[in-house]
């Protein structure tokens, strides 16, 4: 009886393997072979596209010790994603806090602090390179409302606020989506710690800090996760902007890569970078597993 059961149970087993088999050959062919093809070309010289000599790790060696524009690239990358973290985070809790406590028209702010979201990257990226045009740009006429003589000024060109300048519009585009998040967070949130705080005659912030914000952790640690794997490879807004510039003051990691790829053809050599940021990609993203995880698992718990 015993081995009837296990003969059944392989079985199953085998039919839901054949069942899931056409989903893992595609799987395969999509991820797997890219990645292996990544890493064969990454360690080749090349000729246009085409593989040429074996190079080893020289590739790897050229950019962690010898590249002085891919230094700024992952200098550039890593300042940016922090702070985009940082800021996209503690403004979309801010503004879900704030809307959480609107009584009428809460769906219009949502649908207005959402609305950039949607848009493409790279009209998002347009219209902002046009808001800080020197002399008809947002800067210059806010300057100018001011009483600031600042009809040159151009952030974009600046090499000390270029990075800062697509900050701006990276937090515009996609504070509204940790908003979303933490809003519905909120109003999930049990009534009862709120109304049982208020009888204790905790504040605002009081109710914030001991309630609201420890019980968004779960919340919290999905968006740090996503917001930092998505920012380290940033791309379309950086290059529509400012294409990496002025003096690879804006050149990410993704933007140097493109460069050397498809301007310098460099591909093998592109790829190696590529591979160095799909490590670090992989690293920030475990280190930050490991340190946030045990706390959104006890809150969830």
């Amino acid at each position: 009886m015993l081995q009837a059961i296990r003969a059944s149970g392989r079985r199953e087993g085998a039919v839901d393997l054949l069942f899931l088999l056409p989903t893992l050959l595609i799987l395969a062919g999509f991820l797997l072979y890219p990645l292996v093809y990544g890493i064969v070309l990454s360690v080749h010289d090349t000729q246009g596209f085409e593989l040429t000599n074996f190079v080893g790790l020289d590739h790897y060696a050229r950019a962690i010790f010898g590249d002085a524009v891919f230094h700024r690239s992952l200098l550039n990358t890593v300042l940016f994603t922090a702070a985009a973290v940082l800021l996209q985070t503690g403004l979309g809790l801010f503004l879900a806090v704030l809307v959480a406590d609107v009584k009428r028209g809460r769906t219009f702010f949502q649908v207005v602090f959402f609305a950039p979201f949607v848009l493409a990257p790279v009209a998002v990226g347009a219209v902002w390179k046009f808001l800080y045009a020197p002399y008809f740009g947002i800067v210059p006429t806010v300057g100018s409302a001011l009483g600031f003589d600042m009809k040159a000024v151009a952030p974009l060109a600046d090499a000390d606020t270029a990075l800062w300048a697509i900050m701006a519009a990276f937090l515009w585009r996609f504070s509204g989506i940790v908003m979303v998040v933490y809003l519905a967070a909120i109003q999930a949130l049990p009534r009862g710690y709120y109304e049982h705080a208020v009888l204790e005659g905790a504040g605002r912030f009081q109710r914030f800090r001991r309630i609201t914000w420890p019980l968004l952790w779960p919340q919290t640690f999905i968006l740090v996760l996503l917001t930092t794997i998505g920012t380290l490879r940033i791309f379309d807004m950086v290059w529509i902007m400012t294409a990496g510039g002025p003096s690879h003051a804006t050149e990410t990691v993704a933007t140097d890569v493109y460069v050397t790829a498809f301007r310098f053809l460099q591909v093998g050599y592109a790829q190696a970078l590529a591979m160095i940021l799909l490590g670090l990609i992989l690293l920030i993203a475990v280190v930050e597993y490991r340190i946030l995880d045990r706390r959104a698992e006890a809150v969830s718990s």
